[in-house]
């Protein structure tokens, strides 16, 4: 999308959900996803140093 994002560094991991329409950006922790990059990387054939994770999104649309 071509935005730059900066936050301050910290010992506290977390991935970003960014909304596309409003350009809000959510921070969240997923304990399940972090085992699965982990996983990942070891079944193929790699120790996971780092990551980072950006979801782009847009809100639902609630039916009426």
């Amino acid at each position: 999308d071509g935005k730059a994002r900066y936050e301050e560094s910290s010992d506290d991991h977390h991935d970003h959900l960014i909304d596309v329409e409003s350009g809000e950006v959510f921070c969240f922790y997923d304990a399940a996803m972090e085992k699965l990059r982990e996983k990942l990387a070891k079944s193929l054939g790699y120790e996971l140093v780092d990551h980072r994770l950006e979801l782009y999104a847009r809100p639902l649309k609630v039916k009426k």
